[in-house]
Protein backbone atom coordinates (compact mmCIF):
# COMPACT_ATOMS: atom_id res chain seq x y z
CA UNK A 1 0.00 0.00 0.00
CA UNK A 2 2.75 2.35 0.89
CA UNK A 3 4.36 1.58 -2.83
CA UNK A 4 1.30 2.06 -4.24
CA UNK A 5 0.87 5.44 -2.59
CA UNK A 6 4.51 6.74 -3.33
CA UNK A 7 3.92 6.37 -6.85
CA UNK A 8 0.66 7.49 -7.04
CA UNK A 9 2.26 10.67 -5.65
CA UNK A 10 5.84 10.54 -7.71
CA UNK A 11 3.26 10.13 -10.95
CA UNK A 12 1.32 12.95 -10.21
CA UNK A 13 4.65 15.15 -9.45
CA UNK A 14 5.44 14.13 -12.27
CA UNK A 15 2.46 14.82 -14.41
CA UNK A 16 2.67 18.63 -13.12
CA UNK A 17 5.97 19.02 -13.71
CA UNK A 18 6.68 17.31 -16.97
CA UNK A 19 5.01 19.87 -19.38
CA UNK A 20 7.29 22.58 -17.64
CA UNK A 21 10.47 20.94 -18.00
CA UNK A 22 9.78 19.89 -21.77
CA UNK A 23 8.94 23.39 -22.38
CA UNK A 24 11.90 24.69 -20.69
CA UNK A 25 14.36 22.22 -23.01
CA UNK A 26 12.44 23.51 -26.33
CA UNK A 27 12.70 26.90 -25.35
CA UNK A 28 16.99 25.86 -24.52
CA UNK A 29 17.19 24.32 -27.81
CA UNK A 30 15.42 27.23 -29.57
CA UNK A 31 18.01 29.09 -28.20
CA UNK A 32 20.93 26.85 -29.15
CA UNK A 33 19.46 26.84 -32.50
CA UNK A 34 19.10 30.41 -32.69
CA UNK A 35 23.17 30.93 -31.59
CA UNK A 36 24.36 28.40 -34.33
CA UNK A 37 21.80 30.04 -36.81
CA UNK A 38 23.44 33.49 -36.29
CA UNK A 39 27.15 32.26 -37.30
CA UNK A 40 25.25 30.67 -40.09
CA UNK A 41 23.35 34.13 -40.86
CA UNK A 42 26.82 35.85 -40.61
CA UNK A 43 28.81 33.62 -42.82
CA UNK A 44 26.29 32.80 -45.63
CA UNK A 45 23.60 35.86 -45.44
CA UNK A 46 24.99 38.77 -44.20
CA UNK A 47 26.61 39.98 -47.42
CA UNK A 48 23.39 40.65 -49.23
CA UNK A 49 20.94 41.39 -46.42
CA UNK A 50 23.16 43.28 -44.01
CA UNK A 51 23.33 42.43 -40.45
CA UNK A 52 19.85 43.04 -39.11
CA UNK A 53 18.17 42.16 -42.37
CA UNK A 54 16.88 45.34 -42.95
CA UNK A 55 15.75 46.18 -46.59
CA UNK A 56 18.77 46.40 -48.87
CA UNK A 57 19.46 48.10 -52.27
CA UNK A 58 17.29 45.87 -54.08
CA UNK A 59 16.35 43.70 -51.74
CA UNK A 60 13.34 43.51 -49.51
CA UNK A 61 13.90 43.41 -45.63
CA UNK A 62 13.40 39.69 -44.33
CA UNK A 63 13.46 41.09 -40.56
CA UNK A 64 9.88 42.57 -41.54
CA UNK A 65 7.05 41.92 -39.07
CA UNK A 66 4.63 41.54 -42.09
CA UNK A 67 7.15 39.06 -43.85
CA UNK A 68 7.89 37.24 -41.36
CA UNK A 69 4.07 36.59 -40.97
CA UNK A 70 3.42 35.83 -43.95
CA UNK A 71 6.28 33.42 -44.38
CA UNK A 72 6.30 30.13 -42.38
CA UNK A 73 8.86 27.78 -41.11
CA UNK A 74 8.52 25.40 -44.19
CA UNK A 75 8.40 28.44 -46.56
CA UNK A 76 11.76 29.63 -44.83
CA UNK A 77 13.37 26.48 -44.70
CA UNK A 78 12.34 25.82 -49.13
CA UNK A 79 13.39 29.12 -50.04
CA UNK A 80 17.10 28.96 -48.08
CA UNK A 81 17.25 25.40 -49.33
CA UNK A 82 16.48 26.29 -52.96
CA UNK A 83 17.02 29.69 -53.32
CA UNK A 84 14.95 32.02 -55.99
CA UNK A 85 16.17 31.52 -59.57
CA UNK A 86 17.13 34.84 -61.23
CA UNK A 87 16.65 37.13 -58.12
CA UNK A 88 20.35 36.74 -56.36
CA UNK A 89 18.71 34.23 -53.65
CA UNK A 90 21.41 31.05 -54.30
CA UNK A 91 20.55 27.90 -53.21
CA UNK A 92 21.96 27.05 -50.22
CA UNK A 93 21.01 23.12 -49.71
CA UNK A 94 23.84 20.45 -49.59
CA UNK A 95 21.15 18.68 -51.72
CA UNK A 96 20.89 21.69 -54.60
CA UNK A 97 25.16 21.87 -53.93
CA UNK A 98 25.01 24.41 -51.69
CA UNK A 99 27.25 24.30 -48.27
CA UNK A 100 24.05 23.70 -45.53
CA UNK A 101 22.59 20.49 -44.31
CA UNK A 102 19.15 20.20 -43.04
CA UNK A 103 20.33 20.82 -39.46
CA UNK A 104 21.69 24.03 -40.35
CA UNK A 105 18.72 24.88 -42.63
CA UNK A 106 16.76 24.79 -39.53
CA UNK A 107 19.43 26.72 -37.50
CA UNK A 108 18.91 29.82 -39.85
CA UNK A 109 15.47 29.35 -39.81
CA UNK A 110 15.26 29.48 -36.26
CA UNK A 111 17.31 32.61 -36.14
CA UNK A 112 15.77 34.33 -38.76
CA UNK A 113 12.57 33.61 -37.03
CA UNK A 114 13.18 34.78 -33.82
CA UNK A 115 13.25 38.56 -35.00
CA UNK A 116 9.92 38.06 -35.55
CA UNK A 117 8.79 39.72 -31.64
CA UNK A 118 10.85 42.96 -32.06
CA UNK A 119 10.65 42.91 -36.08
CA UNK A 120 9.77 46.69 -37.23
CA UNK A 121 7.12 47.21 -39.72
CA UNK A 122 8.17 48.32 -43.15
CA UNK A 123 5.88 50.20 -45.69
CA UNK A 124 3.94 47.66 -47.94
CA UNK A 125 5.08 47.12 -51.22
CA UNK A 126 3.14 47.36 -54.92
CA UNK A 127 -0.65 47.41 -54.53
CA UNK A 128 -2.50 44.45 -55.60
CA UNK A 129 -3.32 46.06 -59.07
CA UNK A 130 0.50 46.66 -59.75
CA UNK A 131 1.47 43.37 -58.82
CA UNK A 132 -1.34 41.69 -61.16
CA UNK A 133 0.38 43.88 -63.70
CA UNK A 134 4.15 42.53 -62.63
CA UNK A 135 2.55 39.33 -63.75
CA UNK A 136 2.33 40.09 -67.29
CA UNK A 137 6.08 41.09 -67.47
CA UNK A 138 8.62 39.11 -69.71
CA UNK A 139 10.04 36.38 -66.73
CA UNK A 140 10.83 33.23 -66.47
CA UNK A 141 9.19 29.71 -66.16
CA UNK A 142 10.73 27.58 -63.50
CA UNK A 143 8.88 24.24 -64.36
CA UNK A 144 6.02 22.14 -62.56
CA UNK A 145 8.81 20.30 -60.20
CA UNK A 146 9.82 23.60 -58.99
CA UNK A 147 6.40 24.59 -58.15
CA UNK A 148 5.51 21.27 -56.97
CA UNK A 149 8.20 21.34 -54.41
CA UNK A 150 6.83 24.58 -53.00
CA UNK A 151 3.24 23.55 -53.25
CA UNK A 152 3.11 19.68 -52.43
CA UNK A 153 2.31 20.19 -48.97
CA UNK A 154 -0.84 22.52 -49.60
CA UNK A 155 -2.72 19.81 -51.14
CA UNK A 156 -0.40 16.79 -51.68
CA UNK A 157 -3.53 14.53 -53.15
CA UNK A 158 -4.53 17.02 -56.17
CA UNK A 159 -0.53 16.98 -57.27
CA UNK A 160 -0.63 13.35 -57.29
CA UNK A 161 -3.73 13.20 -59.22
CA UNK A 162 -2.61 15.77 -61.51
CA UNK A 163 0.69 13.97 -62.11
CA UNK A 164 -1.08 10.68 -62.97
CA UNK A 165 -3.52 12.33 -65.20
CA UNK A 166 -3.28 12.22 -68.59
CA UNK A 167 -3.14 15.89 -69.31
CA UNK A 168 0.11 15.49 -67.37
CA UNK A 169 1.31 12.45 -68.89
CA UNK A 170 -0.40 11.77 -72.29
CA UNK A 171 -0.90 14.83 -73.79
CA UNK A 172 2.42 16.24 -75.04
CA UNK A 173 2.91 12.69 -76.46
CA UNK A 174 -0.52 12.61 -79.07
CA UNK A 175 1.24 15.94 -80.84
CA UNK A 176 5.08 14.56 -80.75
CA UNK A 177 5.73 14.39 -84.21
CA UNK A 178 3.42 17.09 -85.81
CA UNK A 179 5.04 19.06 -88.61
CA UNK A 180 3.07 21.95 -87.79
CA UNK A 181 3.83 22.61 -84.16
CA UNK A 182 1.31 26.19 -84.30
CA UNK A 183 -1.60 24.20 -84.24
CA UNK A 184 -1.61 21.83 -80.94
CA UNK A 185 1.48 22.33 -79.40
CA UNK A 186 0.64 25.65 -77.68
CA UNK A 187 -1.77 24.48 -75.46
CA UNK A 188 -0.26 20.39 -75.09
CA UNK A 189 2.94 22.32 -73.96
CA UNK A 190 3.97 25.37 -71.47
CA UNK A 191 5.49 28.38 -71.84
CA UNK A 192 4.66 28.29 -76.12
CA UNK A 193 6.17 31.23 -77.67
CA UNK A 194 4.12 32.32 -80.64
CA UNK A 195 7.32 34.19 -82.52
CA UNK A 196 9.97 31.94 -81.73
CA UNK A 197 7.51 28.89 -81.72
CA UNK A 198 9.33 26.98 -79.05
CA UNK A 199 8.30 25.80 -75.31
CA UNK A 200 9.26 25.93 -72.25
CA UNK A 201 8.57 22.23 -71.31
CA UNK A 202 6.32 18.99 -72.57
CA UNK A 203 3.10 18.58 -71.77
CA UNK A 204 0.61 21.06 -69.83
CA UNK A 205 2.17 21.71 -66.89
CA UNK A 206 1.72 23.84 -63.91
CA UNK A 207 2.66 27.35 -65.35
CA UNK A 208 0.30 26.53 -68.68
CA UNK A 209 -2.45 27.61 -66.53
CA UNK A 210 -1.28 29.55 -63.62
CA UNK A 211 1.67 31.56 -65.83
CA UNK A 212 5.32 31.86 -65.30
CA UNK A 213 6.77 30.69 -62.08
CA UNK A 214 9.73 33.30 -61.67
CA UNK A 215 7.23 35.96 -60.43
CA UNK A 216 5.56 34.14 -58.45
CA UNK A 217 8.99 33.06 -56.72
CA UNK A 218 9.88 36.55 -56.09
CA UNK A 219 6.31 37.51 -54.38
CA UNK A 220 6.99 34.47 -52.02
CA UNK A 221 9.78 37.09 -50.77
CA UNK A 222 7.54 39.57 -49.20
CA UNK A 223 4.11 39.49 -47.94
CA UNK A 224 2.84 39.15 -51.54
CA UNK A 225 2.58 34.99 -51.11
CA UNK A 226 -1.15 35.64 -50.55
CA UNK A 227 -1.64 37.94 -53.17
CA UNK A 228 0.24 35.83 -55.58
CA UNK A 229 -1.69 33.28 -54.92
CA UNK A 230 -5.16 35.02 -56.12
CA UNK A 231 -3.55 35.86 -59.00
CA UNK A 232 -2.62 32.74 -59.34
CA UNK A 233 -5.94 31.21 -59.31
CA UNK A 234 -7.28 34.48 -61.46
CA UNK A 235 -4.60 33.49 -64.14
CA UNK A 236 -5.65 29.87 -64.08
CA UNK A 237 -9.30 30.41 -64.89
CA UNK A 238 -8.83 33.12 -67.34
CA UNK A 239 -6.33 30.77 -68.90
CA UNK A 240 -8.90 27.94 -69.46
CA UNK A 241 -10.54 29.36 -72.77
CA UNK A 242 -7.24 29.73 -74.46
CA UNK A 243 -7.18 26.21 -75.14
CA UNK A 244 -10.98 24.97 -74.46
CA UNK A 245 -13.84 25.57 -75.73
CA UNK A 246 -16.83 26.07 -72.89
CA UNK A 247 -18.69 22.90 -74.23
CA UNK A 248 -18.16 22.02 -70.56
CA UNK A 249 -19.09 24.05 -67.22
CA UNK A 250 -16.31 25.29 -65.67
CA UNK A 251 -17.00 23.31 -62.63
CA UNK A 252 -17.58 20.23 -64.18
CA UNK A 253 -14.44 20.25 -66.24
CA UNK A 254 -12.53 21.37 -63.01
CA UNK A 255 -13.63 18.15 -61.62
CA UNK A 256 -12.88 16.30 -64.46
CA UNK A 257 -9.21 17.82 -64.76
CA UNK A 258 -8.77 17.21 -61.09
CA UNK A 259 -9.74 13.38 -61.41
CA UNK A 260 -7.52 12.55 -64.64
CA UNK A 261 -10.94 12.42 -67.08
CA UNK A 262 -10.19 14.49 -69.38
CA UNK A 263 -10.41 13.05 -72.83
CA UNK A 264 -8.03 14.18 -75.74
CA UNK A 265 -8.97 14.22 -79.68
Amino acid sequence: MILTVATAIFLTVYWLLEPHRVKVEAEEARLEAVKKGKGLYMTHCVRCHGETGGPQRGLKAINSKSYLEAVDNTLLYKIIERGIPRTGMVALGDREGGPLNPEQIHQLVAFIRNWEKTAPVLPEGPTPKERSVFIQEEVAYVGSESCIGCHEGLNKEHIDTWRKSAMARNAFSRIRSERDNTKCTPCHATGYDLQKKTYKEENVGCEACHGPGEKYQDMMMGKDAVEGGKIARENALKSCTRCHHPHVEKEEHIAMARKGLLAYP
